[in-house]
């Protein structure tokens, strides 16, 4: 992992410069720098966005969904009022602004505009992984987000915003496309590696499998709404992630704050998280051996090393969790072999992943004819710790229940979206107005 040192510090430099400066990108002239590129290449690009990705999921992106699901707890300021449901405009702005409009998927569609004109296609597929990765997030938190008219700068300063279903739609589109582009020669010279492929170090096979994974996921979370994505989305398993892969990002960790994990950032600049809650009286109770992996015993506000050291991972999406999808869905499909086998392979590699050891899953493994729907969800919610997507599955199937804390802002019910940032309800006229935080997502059906 060492070579990823000489990249992290100017890429999270970059992402810090867009957090103090988040609007600066809308003018010209007099901040234009005449010794900057002006048309960057791919290869240059690729790192930053891969890095500044990393960083807004195990950032807020993570932390919103963590206090929502009661993986974390707040104790004080911002957080103690997230914890409650407390979430202004202004708590989610740089999230948006700074990180995955304004930063992230800004230079994404850049990179793969600027591929595209120079021939360098798998550069562009790439590209087109991380986008679909990026907007599927937003489009998780927030419902109906703006694609078709965004990236455009000055062109286009009011975006609208599209329905999230043709979002989802957008989403299966760019990775066909990638998936397609990638399993063929394109010919160029120029080709994702070591240097700049902070996530696979150029080997293409795993940014199809990624591609592969995501798709099965983006059409878990349609089966609701749209039964028919199921199959869609068995059809997906066995082309993604083998067992000990997944798409991640892990961080140096020196002393310099730019090189540390976001989670480590976090937790020894501010400390006002507790990983308490929920799911630390969950695994407590069990006897769970990812309790002593997941927190810090000496000190409630501190995570472990796998999660909270400095040099932690980030990651995206990974083969047990992919396995947890393809439980569920073979639940959904009634085939309860099948949905038993994967959700225990599914624990015993996140185990072997977290713990180093498979053997408590003599404890916890299923059946054709004991597994549910509670044991896939409550298995995947521990095995996700800190992801996003826990939330995603909560809304999905209101799994594990949990009771809002007491003192909660919105009468006993937990969130299920977020609101649009104080920057689109001042400067987009397109953006839908906030109401609250109770609003459903279009995939998100009673």
């Amino acid at each position: 992992m060492i070579r990823y040192s000489r990249y992290i510090l100017p890429a999270l430099f970059m992402l810090l410069c867009f957090n103090a400066c988040k609007k600066s990108y809308f003018y010209t002239g007099i901040n234009d720098d005449p010794s900057q590129l002006k048309t960057p290449s791919p290869a240059a690009i690729l790192p930053g966005a891969i890095l500044k990705s990393a960083y807004i999921w195990g950032g807020d992106a993570s932390r919103f969904s963590s206090l929502f699901m009661q993986q974390s707890t707040g104790i004080a300021n911002q957080a103690y009022n997230h914890s409650l449901y407390t979430v202004t405009p202004d708590d989610v702005d740089n999230m948006w602004y700074a990180g995955f409009y304004g930063a992230i998927m800004n230079d994404i569609t850049a990179m793969i505009d600027t591929a595209t004109a120079a021939q360098q296609l798998h550069y562009a597929a790439v590209g087109k992984i991380l986008l679909a990765s990026n907007l599927g997030e937003v489009t998780d938190l927030w419902g109906d987000v703006p694609y078709t008219q965004a990236f455009q700068g000055l062109a286009n300063t009011q975006p609208k915003y599209d329905p999230q279903q043709r979002v989802y739609d957008t989403l299966q589109q760019l990775l066909d496309e990638a998936i397609a582009s990638l399993t063929v020669d394109d010919s160029s010279p120029f080709q994702p590696g070591s240097q700049d492929d902070l996530m696979f170090g150029g080997n293409l096979d795993l940014w199809v499998r990624f591609a592969h994974a995501l798709k099965a996921k983006f059409y878990l979370h349609l089966v609701k709404v749209n039964p028919g994505t199921l199959q869609p989305a068995l059809n997906e398993i066995p082309k993604g992630f083998s067992e000990g892969q997944g798409a991640f990002v892990k961080f140096v960790g020196t002393s310099a704050t730019t090189t540390q994990a976001p989670w480590y950032q976090f937790n020894t600049q501010r400390g006002d998280i507790a990983f308490n809650g929920y799911l630390n009286d969950l695994l407590y109770k069990s006897k769970d051996p990812r309790y002593a992996v997941y927190y810090d015993p000496a000190d409630s506000t501190l995570l472990g090393d796998l999660y909270g050291a400095s040099n932690a991972a980030v990651y995206f999406m990974s083969y047990d969790e992919l396995k947890f999808v393809e439980a569920e869905l073979q639940f959904r499909n009634n085939n309860k072999t099948a949905a038993a086998a994967a959700y225990n392979e599914a624990i015993k590699a996140n185990l072997s992943r977290t713990v180093g050891s498979d053997a408590y899953l003599q404890e916890v493994s299923k059946t054709a004819a004991s597994i549910t729907l509670n044991d896939i969800m409550i298995q995947k919610y521990i095995a996700l710790f800190l992801s996003p997507e826990v939330w995603t599955d909560w809304r999905r199937t209101g799994i594990p229940v949990l009771k809002a804390p007491q003192g909660n802002t919105l009468g006993g019910q937990l969130p299920r979206s977020l609101l649009y940032p104080s920057s689109e309800q001042r400067y987009n006229a397109n953006a839908p107005k906030n109401t609250t935080m109770l609003r459903r997502v279009w995939w998100d059906v009673q």
